[in-house]
Parts: C-alpha cells; structure tokens; sequence
C-alpha cells in the first residue's frame, strides 16, 4: 500500500500532469455536447474511469489551488487591515514616525538604530518606545531588521505617512 500513496503524493507535485488529465476527462465526456463533429459520443463502459479520473485529479487541483487562494486572501486581508490600523495613530506614534523622518533625513543610511537615541532629551522613555515601535511595527508603518531588532525603517506606507505628518507639522509652524 506504500506505493498508493507515493503515487499520490507524486501526483500532488505534479500540478502540469493533474491538470492535463483534468482537462483530457472534462473535454472527453462534455466534448460531443459542445464539437460533435469534433468529439465522438464516448462508450457507456468508458464513463465511470473517466467521471473517476476527473473527480481524482480535480480534487488534486482542488488541494492544489486552494493553499495558494488562501495564502493570497490572507495576505490581502493582513494588509487591508494594517493600512485601517495606520488610519489611527496614537500621538506618540505619530512624534516617533516625525523623529523618525527627521533623523533619517539629517543621516546617510535609511534607518535608525533605536539603542542610539538620546531618551533623556525624548519625552518618552525607552520602554515606551519599544511599544510604540511595536505597535508601528503591527501597523505595517515601519519594519525592523531580520538580524538586529534595534535597527528601524520605513516601509512604503509608512514613508507616506511619515511625509504627511512632517508636511502637517511643518504648515501648523508656518501659521503660527
């Protein structure tokens, strides 16, 4: 019995050959309906295999199919609900994203390293900004580094966003 389900873990890899027997089934048994000049009527006794063979390598294309929908929904879903998330920033998230712009702006590298800010002069402490940046970070605003977490950068919306609260903040000093 081994050898049943090689075979089919073998036909799951193979999503070229699944497809053309899915196809060659469906074409064979609705074919006359739609080309009878074309396709012949098939044979009673040849019914069953191919109504078989269409059911086994459609549900294949179905376990095939159906990951990649879901990974695709998911990742639009998590993205929908990153950009409703980032309508509602808090106003320390919103100081930290125009620190941020500032210091990225004044610098030659495209990020900031949070273990070099000066948190006495900040009206946050330390710990605070670790949640602001945590919550940035579920925002999809900004992103830390794969290999050191104190290492922060914009993402694209968040470079967006960043520019509308410094263009905001730099007319709100132009009127006074």
């Amino acid at each position: 019995m081994d050898w049943l389900t090689e075979i089919i873990k073998q036909l799951q890899t193979s999503r070229a050959f699944v497809t053309a027997v899915f196809i060659v089934c469906l074409s064979v048994l609705l074919g006359n309906a739609f080309a009878p000049s074309f396709i012949p009527e098939v044979p009673d006794n040849w019914k069953l295999p191919l109504i078989g063979g269409l059911i086994f390598s459609g549900t294949l294309l179905a376990f095939i199919i159906i990951p990649f929908f879901w990974s695709y929904f998911s990742k639009v879903l998590n993205s929908k609900s990153q950009e409703i998330r980032s309508l509602n920033l808090s106003s320390n998230e919103q100081g930290f994203l125009y620190v941020m712009a500032l210091i990225i702006e004044d610098s030659r590298e495209d990020f900031i390293n949070l273990s070099n800010l000066n948190y006495d002069a900040m009206e946050i402490s330390k710990l605070e900004t670790q949640e602001v940046v945590s919550n940035l970070v579920n925002k999809g605003l900004i992103e830390t580094n794969l290999f050191d977490s104190t290492l922060v950068s914009f993402t694209i919306p968040g470079r967006s966003k960043a520019l509308e609260i410094k263009s905001s903040i730099t007319q709100a000093r132009r009127l006074r």
